[in-house]
């Protein structure tokens, strides 16, 4: 199937796509095409490009990509099509790739009121690394955010730790592949609005954080190198909507980030990412990640909290 499969609820309509140019969606491109909330009308992803897109294939020991400087982007360049689409939910399926020998099925499904599923299933067809080595591997899933105001992200860490309004972080870099992290804290005696969180980052000077040298032949050195540990959610914010990102398996995610992966012009469009990790993937075994992107009015970091623990437990 060829073009975009459209789910909806209550708070928005997300349109799929498989990685054939569509309209204005680009050849290449897969996952949620467009997110338009009901209530902004516009597309939260830079037009073209996408969000919960998938990006890289990196395991240790391949051989090099073959062609261009853009080869690791696999997941782009090699077919991708829709399975299956209703009303609810969308599949994308990718068989067996011609270099890193995986193959994908993703499928999206909406619940309401305001929740975007993302299931991601891999499975690893050859190992390059040596008996006896860990097969690791990684992935990068990038969402291209259409020019908001604030290109930060926030969370909290330990996210299970302290008070609701203890411990949150703002981070960014100051361009695009630059290794080292810049974080400032959120104020931890109130609550504030969406429209506060910037100036609450612009009145104070940042923690400049690196976390050491990422291997040059690893592909995510192409820009966005991730954070260390385990990923449970992050947000951010596109005007007074929160783009709230929550992850089942936090020992499978970690986050990476640029802020102008989607374009500089006319204004730096930030890539709010995620990596999919295994220490040790084992040949011909279904992998599992699952994740939730909820989409509403910004209310506070203790509601976020809330949907949080929510999906947490109820998964």
């Amino acid at each position: 199937m060829t073009g975009f499969g459209r789910i909806t609820n209550q708070s928005f309509s997300a349109y799929i796509a498989g990685n054939e140019a569509y309209g204005i969606h680009r050849a290449g491109m897969n996952g949620v095409a467009s997110l338009v909330p009901h209530r902004m009308g516009n597309n939260l992803f830079v037009p073209g490009l996408a969000g919960l897109n998938y990006e890289i294939i990196a395991l240790p020991g391949m051989p090099p990509f073959p062609g261009t400087a853009v080869s690791p982007f696999e997941p782009r360049s090699e077919p991708m099509t829709i399975e299956s689409a209703d009303t609810t939910s969308v599949t994308l399926v990718q068989s067996e790739t011609s270099h890193s020998h995986v193959s994908a099925r993703i499928t999206f499904r909406v619940s309401e009121p305001c929740f975007l599923h993302q299931h991601i299933e891999l499975v690893f067809h050859r190992r390059f690394c040596p008996q006896g080595q860990k097969n690791s591997f990684h992935s990068l899933f990038a969402s291209y955010m259409h020019g908001v105001p604030d290109r930060h992200i926030y969370t909290k860490r330990p996210w299970d730790k302290g008070g609701d309004l203890e411990n949150w972080i703002g981070l960014t870099k100051l361009d695009h592949g630059v290794a080292d992290w810049h974080q400032r804290p959120l104020p931890a005696d109130r609550e504030i609005t969406a429209a506060e969180h910037l100036p609450a980052m612009q009145s104070q000077a940042p923690q400049a954080i690196w976390y050491g040298p990422v291997p040059a032949t690893d592909p995510l050195t192409l820009g966005r190198e991730p954070l260390p540990g385990p990923l449970t959610f992050y947000y951010g914010l596109c005007y007074d909507q929160v783009f709230l990102m929550m992850f089942k398996q936090p020992e499978r995610f970690r986050f990476a980030y640029s802020p102008c992966g989607g374009g500089k012009e006319p204004a730096w469009n930030p890539a709010w990412d995620y990596v999919l990790y295994l220490e040790d993937a084992q040949l011909n075994t279904p992998y599992e990640w699952d994740l939730c992107l909820a989409v509403k009015p910004y209310v506070g970091r203790a509601d976020v909290l809330a949907e949080v623990r929510d999906y947490l437990r109820c998964v």
